[in-house]
């Protein structure tokens, strides 16, 4: 009996071992899986987002691209019926689903430049130009169309169309002129050269062929950056300027009256967009060479200097950081030297007191 009883006992020693054994390895388990779950909580938050076609990632986070027409009005738009606002129609357009929060402008079809409208700007989609009857496109493209020619011998070879001028042709009775025409012209202009460089020879050594010579002030030749297309920056220049600047300005370059009306007209009330068309009807008839230089030096010829310093900065600023090599501007020349101080003074001057009638100017 006393062997039975000392057998139970080791029986029950053993498992009181095993279930703390068993108790062991199962609080180890535990704790080993639950190291684990923020493991793989970080795994997964660093995975990328992937969006849908419709939509774009900002931020690790996927927000709907506005459609054709509108534009996002919220950082993430998220429901494109409330968070998109439709372009200005007439205006502005936007042609492609987009992320954008800005619309374009649509483009300016001028009649005054035989442009006209081939198809009407919409939400969705920017004006379609096209040159009007007896235009043709020039060679840059059909920004600026050019008036057909007329031939003056009554001959035509070939009839102007939209993308080529006339071709003119020459009765067989009256072509026997042309080429002493031709070597006449010639002949001359190579004389007027060279005088020219032989007068020019003579003025640097300070020497005419009269004798002594006297340079005159304000001799320096315009140097300017060349050919800079100003289109992209018209808002900013005309931000510097009064709408009875901008209307003095294309009135000296013979924008006509009507032109002038039309443009404001379009906007009534919008003076900044005013003043942005009136310009552009500027720019279109000049075209882009040498459109800077004559920018600045007919703001200086109308005294305009101080309108004149903050352009030139602005536009020298912006197209050196776009354009490599070209040529700076020399800012002694002689419509410089025309803006003394006190032009620049009365400028300032009266433009406190424009602002008085400011009003009335730009309602004619």
């Amino acid at each position: 009996m006393g062997n039975v009883r000392d057998g139970g006992g080791v029986a029950r020693g053993l498992l009181a071992l095993l279930l703390v054994g068993l108790l062991s390895i199962e609080t180890q388990c535990k704790n080993d899986t639950e190291a684990l779950i923020p493991s793989n909580r970080r795994i997964i938050s660093r995975r990328d987002v992937n969006c849908k076609d419709d939509e774009y990632n900002l931020d690790n986070q996927c927000c709907k691209k506005c459609k054709s027409g509108f534009v996002k009005n919220v950082t993430c738009p998220t429901d494109i019926v409330k968070h998109c606002a439709p372009c200005e129609k007439g205006k502005e357009f936007m042609n492609h689903p987009n992320d954008l929060d800005k619309c374009f402008r649509c483009k300016l079809c001028d009649s005054n430049f035989g442009l006209e409208v081939v198809k009407n700007c919409t939400p969705e989609e920017d004006t379609q130009c096209g040159c009007a009857k007896n235009y043709f496109c020039s060679p840059a493209g059909c920004d600026n169309c050019i008036q057909c020619s007329t031939c003056e011998s009554g001959v035509i070879e070939k009839q102007c169309t939209p993308a080529s001028d006339t071709v003119c042709g020459t009765k067989e009775s009256e072509a026997w002129w042309i080429v002493p025409l031709v070597v006449l012209v010639t002949a001359a202009i190579a004389g007027i050269i060279a005088a020219a460089i032989i007068y020019n020879k003579k003025k640097q050594k300070g020497l005419t062929i009269s004798g002594i010579y006297k340079p005159e002030p304000h001799e320096n030749e315009h140097l300017i950056y060349a050919d800079a297309d100003l289109s992209r920056h018209i808002p900013g220049i005309v931000a510097e300027m009064r709408l009875q600047d901008v209307k003095k300005f294309v009135r000296h370059h013979h924008i006509s009256e009507p032109a002038i009306d039309q443009s404001i007209q379009d906007c009534p009330g919008d003076t900044s967009e005013q003043k942005i068309r009136l310009f552009q009807a500027w720019y279109q008839s000049h075209g882009m060479k040498g459109a800077y230089g004559t920018l600045i030096s007919s703001l200086r010829e109308l005294k305009m200097c101080t309108v004149a310093d903050k352009i030139e900065g602005k536009l020298r600023a912006a197209i050196s950081s776009s354009q490599e090599g070209g040529q700076s501007y020399n800012p002694d020349t002689e419509q410089s030297k025309i803006c003394t101080q006190e032009g620049r003074n009365s400028y300032s001057e009266s433009a406190e007191q424009s602002k008085i009638y400011t009003a009335n100017l730009e309602e004619t």
